[in-house]
């Protein structure tokens, strides 16, 4: 049967509808969290110690820090596809783990996936560039530490997460870097306690990476990708995931004792249950990719409420 122009009208949307889905999923965005909370923690921060908050910077802060989330997602995807360590369908696995399978399942190239990184960017260095002509050379720095340790977390030659170093590369680049900067851009100095606060992010990233690492563990040895997992196992890594959200919640904890933060900030002890769950998952089933489902999805929510809670508590403190 021909087609007509009239079929092609219909057609043509769901077309452009399924692309925006593959593209969306190569995003990745249930981990967007990771990216822009802690934005949200510096800017709270900022507010609670000096009453400092400009809403467009924040808006541009938010902007930049997720365009590098998105890019750093898509290009440790495409560069796990390109070096072998990822080649398997997302019928096969975690859907949590080993990457949003767009380019193993044929539905991208590996050559537009990273023009879109390369963009997306670029786009947060022009960010990175007017904020500090408006606020100062401080989120220049910040800017740079960032963007290093997120190329280099998957690029050649230091190919951190391949070196055992990308946990700790992420614990900096997602904790204090982002914390620092996004104080800064409201008040245009440095901040300890902003830097203490983020430590809170930085662990709870070393804990997702740890816990999304385990179903990975038989392809990344295959492929000599030697993170923290692979050169520990599963099993010592599902007690270093215990112990990465221990630290979490006894940071916090100790934090607010000591007077660092707001006592309002406690209110991310709420979200112990939810970790504990995921703890659980991980101890019985590290040896099942598939079994582990839950504690990577009960993780993912283990880092939003724990740093919306932590978010809202210095926001609350402020009003003391």
């Amino acid at each position: 049967m021909a087609i007509g122009p009239a079929d092609l009208r219909e057609t043509a949307p769901a077309g452009i509808a399924r692309q925006a889905q593959v593209w969306l999923r190569a995003c990745r965005l249930q981990f967007m969290p990771q990216g822009v909370l802690p934005v949200a923690l510096g800017s709270a921060v900022a507010w609670f110690e000096q009453r400092s908050f400009d809403l467009v910077f924040f808006a541009l802060a938010l902007v930049g820090a997720a365009c590098v989330q998105v890019a750093l997602t898509m290009l440790n995807d495409a560069l796990d596809y390109v070096y072998g360590t990822d080649r398997r369908g997302t019928g096969s696995k975690n859907p949590y783990s080993g990457g949003s399978g767009v380019l193993a399942d044929g539905l991208l190239q590996s050559r537009a996936v990273l023009t879109t990184v390369a963009g997306l960017y670029g786009l947060a260095a022009v960010i990175g560039a007017f904020l500090t002509l408006r606020v100062g050379a401080g989120v220049f720095l910040m800017a740079v530490i960032g963007l290093f340790l997120s190329v280099f977390y998957s690029v050649k030659p230091l190919q951190l997460a391949y070196r055992g170093a990308g946990e700790l590369a992420m614990f900096i680049g997602y904790g204090p870097t982002i914390s620092l900067g996004a104080a800064y851009v409201q008040t245009g100095h440095f901040s300890l306690i902003a830097g203490l606060a983020g430590l809170v992010p930085g662990m709870l990233m070393v804990a997702m990476i740890l816990v999304n690492e385990i179903p990975d563990y038989r392809e990344d040895l295959r492929a000599d990708k030697r993170n923290l997992t692979v050169r520990l196992g599963p099993a010592r890594s599902s007690w270093l995931f215990a112990v990465s959200l221990s630290l979490v919640f006894a940071g916090v904890a100790g934090g607010v004792a000591a007077g660092a933060f707001p006592i309002g900030a406690a209110l991310a002890l709420a979200a112990l249950p939810l970790a504990l769950n995921a703890v659980s998952v991980a101890r019985r089933h590290y040896l099942s990719p598939r079994q582990m489902a839950p504690a990577n999805r009960a993780m993912v929510f283990t880092y939003s409420t724990t740093m919306a809670l932590f978010v809202i508590g210095f926001w609350l403190g402020s009003l003391a």
